[in-house]
């Protein structure tokens, strides 16, 4: 069982994001506040289930491939609810959106394309710190949706936008890290 524990919770994750988009989109008291909630223990499964793949030495072809996947799912539909609240259209951008979007479909492509040729990309530690500072903002944006009857959210949109732009810029170079340092793998192999 211990084996399959760290695919269980990534296919969890995956599972989660409907669920954070229904109470997003929802019109339930404390919506944010419960998004919040969901957002954070799917983020949890993440550092979770790589910790439990590598104790157990349970490291899966499925799963080097589906948990970076789940990752992108996650951050990814909640970057797009974020494009549908009026209060954040001046924090997150469609161009930021647009940009992280392509990124993780060119790297999910190169990743497809390096499993046919036989080769294993592994999520890089740049990578990981992109998911990292993504969570971040995500959880600071909800945080701030959840609290906006506190204060108006529009005393730290400058700041948050900040850390959007940053977010956005470094999503992109991963993106060209990826790229440069797995396609010179795979030209020194062929040669």
């Amino acid at each position: 069982m211990k084996k399959h524990i760290p695919n269980i919770l990534t296919i969890f994750r995956i599972i989660l994001v409907p669920i954070f988009i229904y109470v997003m989109g929802s019109n339930m008291n404390n919506a944010y506040f419960i998004a919040l909630i969901i957002f954070i223990f799917a983020s949890i499964t993440d550092i979770l289930d790589g910790k439990l793949a590598r104790k157990y030495g349970v490291v899966s072809k499925f799963g080097l491939f589906m948990d970076p996947l789940a990752d992108k799912i996650l951050v990814l539909a909640t970057f797009l609810v974020f494009l549908r609240i009026d209060i954040l259209s001046d924090i997150v951008l469609p161009w930021m959106v647009l940009l992280m979007f392509l990124r993780d479909i060119l790297v999910t492509i190169l990743r497809m394309g390096m499993k046919r040729s036989g080769f294993i990309m592994a999520t890089s530690r740049l990578a990981k710190l992109k998911t990292t500072l993504q969570l971040i903002s995500i959880i600071s944006l909800l945080l701030l949706l959840s609290l906006t009857s506190s204060f108006s959210i529009f005393e730290f949109s400058h700041y948050i936008r900040f850390l959007m732009i940053g977010v956005t810029i470094f999503t992109v170079y991963t993106g060209i890290d990826y790229y440069y340092k797995n396609l010179k793998i795979i030209y020194n192999k062929t040669r």
